[in-house]
């Protein structure tokens, strides 16, 4: 079976990687589509967590290529897409108690990623705990948000669930580029060139997943959603 060469990887990984970068644009239309039938109180906040995510990995596009430095942006943008799912996922969860493990999980990752930047690495370096971190929090709010619908047993189609879309996008993606955030450093130490490269287009590849399923989480919200998908109030148990 033929292999591709140095080459061929570098270049299928930037381009691969310019394609998830344009991917951002496929919620945020949905979103500005969607627009009336996204709640008053909560769309504001998404279109503008959608923004500055897409602008953010423009700017990491533009760092790597003009400045050969993206670190500071890539980031920027581990936190807004914690903030904006943990948010997302506060709204979803119908108890206080897992409401409560969530902001515990977001405040563990505050901690771990300023500690990680202000006094470990600093703003220019690795971002192993960071990423870490991030994917415990989010795949566990994920799986815990699975719990959720089985122990409700509601009458709906998972398929129609907004929030049950970005979950399965949330539990790909984020355990699918774990090992690429916690190899990649060793990886570029150890020089291995083309494993980094492999991992970069698994990543991007996930990442274009990710936002067709955020996409059509948003082509669905408003649409007979359940009263679970943005609560105004969650119960003690």
């Amino acid at each position: 079976m033929p292999t591709l060469d140095s080459t061929e990887l570098v270049s299928l990984a930037k381009q691969l990687n310019l394609v998830s970068v344009v991917s951002y644009l496929l919620p945020l239309l949905v979103c500005i589509w969607r627009w009336p039938s996204l709640l008053p109180e909560h769309r504001r906040f998404i279109l503008g967590a959608l923004l500055t995510s897409l602008t953010l990995n423009i700017l990491s596009e533009v760092g790597r290529q003009v400045w050969h430095s993206n670190i500071l942006f890539i980031y920027l943008i581990a936190w807004t897409e914690t903030l904006f799912l943990s948010w997302v996922y506060y709204h979803a969860f119908h108890t206080l108690r897992n409401r409560r493990w969530l902001l515990i999980g977001v405040a563990l990752f505050v901690l771990v990623a300023s500690f990680e930047s202000f006094y470990l690495h600093g703003l220019y370096g690795a971002r192993t705990y960071t990423r870490v971190s991030q994917s415990i929090l989010l795949v566990g709010a994920a799986l815990v948000y699975f719990e959720q619908v089985l122990r409700e047993l509601r009458n709906i189609r998972l398929e129609r669930d907004p929030v049950f879309l970005v979950s399965v996008g949330v539990t790909l993606y984020y355990s699918g580029t774990l090992m690429v955030f916690v190899l990649e450093d060793s990886m570029h130490k150890q020089q291995q060139t083309n494993q980094i490269w492999v991992m970069y287009i698994v990543e991007s590849i996930l990442l274009i997943g990710f936002n067709i399923l955020l996409a059509i989480a948003l082509r669905h919200a408003g649409r007979s959603v359940p009263s679970h998908s943005l609560p105004s109030s969650a119960s003690s148990n």
